[in-house]
C-alpha cells in the first residue's frame, strides 16, 4: 500500500524499533517492530496483546536516510509523518525518542506481522 494509507491505517507513534536493515540490490528497508497493538482501530482488549512484533517492509526504494549514530534498541517511535508525494512514490519521516531520524522514500509499505 502506499505510505500516506499505511499511515492512515497503522498508529506507530509508541511503537518500538529494535532494527533497521537497508538492502540497496532489492531496493528494500526492513525496520524490526514492536507494534503497540492497544492503539490500533481494530484492538480487541479481551483478546488481543498489547503489543505485537513484525516488520514494516518498504518497497521499491528510491531514496534511504538515517542518522542513526547508534544501533537501535528498542527505540520508541515519536512521530511518523509524510513529508512528500508523487503519483508514484511517497517519502516518509520517522523520529525515536533515540533521537534517530529515519526518512525513506518508497513505491509501498506492508506490515507483516510475526
Amino acid at each position: 500500500m502506499r505510505i500516506s494509507d499505511f499511515l492512515k491505517r497503522y498508529n506507530l507513534h509508541g511503537s518500538l524499533i529494535n532494527n533497521v536493515e537497508y538492502d540497496s540490490t532489492t531496493k528494500r528497508v526492513s525496520i524490526e517492530t514492536e507494534l503497540c497493538k492497544w492503539q490500533q482501530f481494530d484492538y480487541d482488549e479481551t483478546k488481543d496483546p498489547e503489543m505485537i512484533e513484525g516488520f514494516i517492509v518498504f518497497e521499491d526504494v528510491t531514496y534511504f536516510e538515517t542518522d542513526c549514530v547508534k544501533d537501535f534498541d528498542a527505540d520508541e517511535i515519536l512521530e511518523a509523518v509524510l513529508i512528500s508525494e508523487t503519483p508514484s512514490l511517497e517519502k516518509v519521516k520517522i523520529v525515536t525518542d533515540g533521537v534517530n531520524i529515519i526518512i525513506i522514500e518508497a513505491g509501498n509499505v506492508e506490515w507483516h506481522s510475526l
